[in-house]
């Protein structure tokens, strides 16, 4: 077996090599990596052996001729043989390549680093391997070192379907890089044009038990940010449907929001109970009690550690899943007793990335939806007191994540009432009510858009809602600020909206 070794990680080549080396094989390798290999102990060949130079232009090219991309492309044939003989070129029967660690030089943002970490040699010697996976086995990463050298041990070659998987991983680890330096580059260089290609990487693709129906097929990808739900330890539980990472994501973005301890509870995508509390098991009860109808079988977030005393609320109530940054040992031991709930633990760290959504034909993307920051402009003369503005700044970031159109009602930091989804604002608005019955005095209330008519004031004013928040904009805002002046119903706008269709 001829074998050629060419990589910038180092790290394991050499107990590899010495696995599988058998009488007869030779190995050739590239400048650093053969003096790497022979102070290891293995005679390994330099390339410039084949080339007729050790590196030109600074290292740019070291394996980019005919003597070593011929004999990793070689078809095994007569003819081919015969050119390689005639040449005296070795054939390859397996490629050991790493690449230049481009994504870590570009997290550092020197345009130079960038430049020489776009690896050329490398990248062409695994695309080339890759190509001729008949033949000739790629290794494109060390984490392969141990399964590669079994099978030889065990089997005395490396098997097709062996070769064949090998392959498929080598061209996503070339798509996966040119990704990245596109990405890269054009933000760089070009960035009023890094939007005209959208290039995206998802890995670890998981197939799920069905979709939002049973008749649907799904599958759960991962991110390279290695953030939100996706990348979530599950410690107990169920496995976790489609719907349920849709439901855990719209909790956990949602209590992303908040500072202060809070519970976000989410039925079909929407919070139909948010609360904060310096006490987490205190939030956990206001939220539950916002809705405790929708509540059942719900998806939950918390914002901070669960304690044992919000694990025991949440243990006496049908939950579906909980997420939260941690738990104390015995909130984990009171919920693990729950055998079907999913214990998620998720790091609370904001995802800055583009929100993908698909349509027939192509995909639209945005950037995330953030509630805050916002400078309310106080609209009437009279303004909140401080405790109802606190409030008015809690249903704010609550109707950010509710579907449109939505209406939030709040008092004491937690929901008491909520409209979503619906496609008259008014109706919300009556929806949020009714759910708050006597709870609706004294609360405020947050749009996600701006009233259309006067209608919605007249409705909280019949609520006894105190002061209201939303963006602003209609062409009867006039309209709206002077039924809020006739009722003494403090207003403001945001002139931000957060609808969410």
């Amino acid at each position: 077996m001829n074998i050629l070794a060419s990589v910038f990680d180092k790290n394991g080549l050499d107990s590899f090599l010495k696995d599988i080396i058998r009488d007869g094989d030779i190995v050739y390798a590239t400048g650093k990596t053969a003096e790497f290999l022979k102070s290891s102990g293995i005679d390994a060949i330099s390339t410039s052996k084949l080339s007729g130079f050790d590196e030109l232009l600074g290292g740019r090219v070291k394996t980019l001729v005919p003597s070593i991309f011929a004999g990793i492309l070689s078809n095994r044939d007569a003819r081919s043989n015969e050119e390689l003989k005639a040449m005296k070129y070795p054939q390859f029967d397996m490629v050991i390549s790493n690449l230049y660690p481009f994504h870590k030089t570009a997290a550092g943002g020197d345009l130079d680093e960038m430049i020489e970490n776009i690896d050329i040699g490398g990248i062409s010697l695994i695309r080339a391997a890759a190509k001729n996976y008949a033949h000739v086995s790629v290794i494109t990463a060390k984490e392969q070192y141990e399964s590669v050298s079994r099978i030889i041990r065990e089997e005395g070659t490396i098997p097709l379907n062996v070769r064949q998987d090998l392959a498929i991983k080598a061209f996503a680890l070339a798509a996966s890089y040119d990704i990245d330096i596109y990405n890269s580059l054009s933000r760089k260089l070009l960035p009023e044009h890094s939007k005209e290609h959208l290039f995206l990487e998802f890995t670890g693709g998981t197939k799920l038990r069905y979709g939002e129906n049973p008749d649907q097929e799904a599958y759960l990808y991962r991110s390279g940010e290695m953030l939100g739900i996706p990348w979530s330890i599950q410690m107990s539980g169920k496995e976790l449907s489609y719907n349920n990472i849709l439901d855990s994501n719209a909790a956990f973005e949602t209590a992303l929001e908040f500072e202060e301890p809070s519970v976000v509870i989410v039925k079909h995508l929407t919070p139909c109970g948010v609360a904060s509390s310096a006490r987490l098991s205190e939030a956990y009860s206001k939220a539950f009690e916002a809705d405790p109808e929708s509540a059942y079988g719900f998806v939950m977030s918390a914002n901070v550690e669960i304690d044992a005393e919000t694990a025991g609320l949440i243990s006496k109530n049908f939950a579906e899943v909980v997420v939260a940054p941690s738990y104390s040992k015995e909130a984990f031991e009171i919920l693990k007793k729950r055998k079907n709930l999913r214990i998620l633990k998720a790091s609370m760290e904001r995802d800055p990335e583009l929100r993908i959504r698909s349509v027939a034909g192509g995909i639209l993307a945005q950037t995330p939806l953030r509630a805050m920051p916002i400078q309310p402009v106080l609209k009437t003369s009279m303004g909140a007191p401080a405790t109802a503005m606190a409030d008015l700044l809690f249903a704010w970031k609550v109707v950010a994540h509710a579907r449109s159109n939505a209406i939030v009602l709040a008092k004491s930091n937690a929901v008491t009432g909520m409209g979503s989804g619906q496609t008259s604002r008014v109706r919300a608005l009556k929806i949020a009510g009714e759910l708050a019955g006597e709870k609706a005095k004294g609360s405020v209330l947050a749009s996600d858009a701006y009233f259309p008519f006067s209608d919605s004031v007249e409705e909280a004013k019949r609520l006894g809602v105190v002061a209201i928040i939303q963006p602003g904009g209609s062409i009867r805002d006039n309209e709206v600020i002077a039924k809020c002046e006739e009722y003494s119903i403090p207003l403001y706008f945001t002139d931000k909206r957060v609808f969410l269709h």
